[in-house]
């Protein structure tokens, strides 16, 4: 399933992500580049964030350009 359908990045994409350390959206955006498109996948990155514990306080995503 994807998490970010503009970047083609998936569930288990950004869950590696998240396991390996990434706590922020922008954190998760380095690294997926998922959250850098329209940005209607970033209550849903947040939400797996916060499931595995790993949310940290809210880091600035620049907005689509």
């Amino acid at each position: 399933m994807f998490a970010c359908i503009c970047r083609a990045v998936t569930s288990d994409e950004v869950g590696a992500a998240i396991d390996d350390g990434a706590g922020t959206l922008a954190a998760v955006a380095k690294v997926t580049g998922a959250c850098t498109g329209c940005g209607t996948c970033r209550d849903r990155i947040r939400s797996m964030l916060s499931e595995r514990g790993r949310l940290r306080p809210r880091v600035a995503v620049p907005a689509p350009s």
